[in-house]
């Protein structure tokens, strides 16, 4: 099951010094389900040390693969190790395609691929079964020892108070052995300081409720129930995301804030407080594998446990829907109702944006549409009418190239994603928009123009255009936009030539809030 450890000990073995001695190359690739073998053909190529994929053509990125790994002339044969995390496909065809078998006999002798699965029938189909390795839950000395680690840290004077450490082995008893159960409520407590609030955790009904699918989730509700409930909503809003995505904090932010989950009735800056969520997401062992920024050292992205998503998934399966585009209807995930609240598209093939969305959920209620792993190349005027009420839309690394007039209806639209599109302008009636918060252009890398109209979009506060090569200007109506907080690109962006030069410090005399990169907007 999930939260056993099998990716935290595959990355221990992947790390340690001897075994990044012992190997020339060496690859981590999250698989995940579904089995996108081109998707993985690509990371492998990527994390064996190969430049840009210029190919969607299996077998040109396989043989681009071999290249990489066959021993060249005066050079020894090279050592691979290759890491295939969170395998769930039981397809034979679908390992076959990936021709692991001919790539290792292209490698040196001593080479080795690790697969981490919850599925013993994909040890057999890859005729490892006798070199499987079973990971059981902790014992409960182990259990014990996790859990102080967590939940005593800096609190030395209370792991010795018996009290609490009676209550201790009670609530690592009803763990179960589960590091990740055991860590998510050493977190929890870590923050409740009296003795009465540690028994009011052991006492909970939670435990005896049966109704919950799943055991690992009993303990984890008790940590879900503990959060502010704008907390909550920003937890369980990870759900429109598909597993082992990584997120980017930023970008995570302003969609909270298009759903009006942050600063409810408060004075607070939307952004701060929802950098205040997050951080507190990340101390309750909700989120894991940060990313951090270079230079600062801050948590920029992170991701969610494989069971912490299935978690997510199991309290919003009424209101949020995946969907794999994998026919005419589409292949569901989770069920349809008319509550749904939130869709996300999964893997639509290219071509117009699939007509069978219009059919899953009601359009009144209706508050995201997000899309991954797609390659959508336009959206009917007739869809964007039916989506009035959409407050969030990601149509970010698809392959339009052309907007309808009609997003403009769109009118409670406050957060639209339209990054690594082929648009060359975007339709004037974007500027209709009045509502929106965020838009987001970035690797946008043909468009080469803004509507002039973008002074109407009175509530905007981050307008992302960073890598827009083609992005010769900024309109110069965007000096009346007054709540603008971000405005990011990687060059200099000038203005058209009749207007007067407007600069990052006039942006500030504007709005004390504003915060910019690059050098100038004109």
């Amino acid at each position: 099951m999930g939260g056993l450890g099998k990716t935290t000990f595959a990355q221990l073995v992947f790390n340690d010094a001897q075994v990044q001695a012992h190997f020339d190359l060496k690859a981590w690739v999250c698989v995940s389900d579904p089995f996108d073998v081109i998707k993985i053909a690509k990371a492998i190529f990527r994390q064996l040390g190969g430049s840009r994929v210029t190919s969607d053509e299996l077998q040109t990125i396989l043989d681009d693969i071999q290249n990489l790994v066959k021993k060249k002339e005066d050079e020894k044969e090279k050592k691979i190790l290759l890491v295939l995390d969170d395998v769930w496909t039981e397809d034979d065809r679908e390992w076959d395609s990936l021709k692991l078998q001919v790539l290792m006999q292209s490698c040196a002798k001593g080479s080795r691929v690790l697969v981490t699965t919850r599925k013993q029938e994909v040890a057999r189909i890859m005729k490892a079964t006798s070199d499987m390795i079973i990971l059981e839950k902790l014992s409960p000395e182990d259990s014990l020892k996790l859990f102080y680690n967590v939940a005593f840290f800096d609190r030395e004077q209370d792991k010795s108070n018996e009290g609490f450490g009676n209550i201790a082995e009670k609530i690592v008893r009803k763990c179960d052995g589960l590091p990740l159960v055991l860590k998510t409520l050493g977190s929890l407590l870590l923050y409740k300081q009296t003795i009465g609030e540690w028994e009011e955790v052991l006492n909970s009904e939670i435990w005896k409720v049966k109704v919950v699918q799943e055991e690992v989730f009993r303990p984890l509700l008790l940590s879900y129930y503990d959060l502010a409930l704008e907390i909550k909503s920003c937890l369980l809003y990870c759900a429109t995301y598909p597993k082992d995505f990584e997120f980017n904090k930023e970008i995570l932010i302003e969609q909270w804030m298009s759903q009006g989950y942050l600063n409810v009735g408060g004075n607070k800056e939307e952004a701060t407080q929802g950098r205040e969520v997050f951080t507190k997401l990340v101390m309750r062992c909700f989120f894991q594998d940060f990313m951090q920024d270079a230079l600062t050292k801050e948590i920029i992205g992170c991701k969610m446990h494989d069971t912490m998503h299935d978690f997510v998934q199991y309290l919003t399966q009424n209101e949020c829907l995946t969907m794999e585009a994998t026919g005419p209807h589409g292949t569901e995930t989770s069920s349809a109702n008319d509550r749904v609240r939130h869709l996300t598209l999964m893997s639509a093939p290219e071509g117009p944006f699939p007509s069978f969305i219009s059919n899953l959920a009601n359009s009144e209620i209706l508050r995201t549409l997000a899309t991954f792993g797609s390659r959508i190349t336009a959206i009917d005027s007739d869809l964007i009418s039916q989506l009035k009420c959409l407050r969030t839309l990601n149509l970010s690394r698809n392959k339009i190239r052309q907007l309808p007039e009609e997003i403009g209806d769109l009118t409670h639209l406050r957060y639209l994603d339209l990054s690594g599109n082929g648009m060359t302008r975007l339709p004037d009636g974007v500027c209709n928009l009045y509502n929106l918060q965020t838009l987001r252009l970035d690797y946008c890398h043909v468009l080469r123009e803004l509507p002039d109209n973008m002074g109407k979009l009175i509530n905007l506060k981050h307008l992302h255009v960073g890598d827009c090569y083609s992005l010769d200007y900024l309109p110069k109506g965007i000096r009346r936009i007054r709540n603008l907080r971000t405005l990011d690109g990687g060059t200099s962006v000038y203005c058209s030539e009749d207007a007067k030069a407007l600069t990052f410090e006039d942006l500030r005399m504007m709005n004390p809030y504003f915060m910019g990169w690059g050098k100038c907007c004109k």
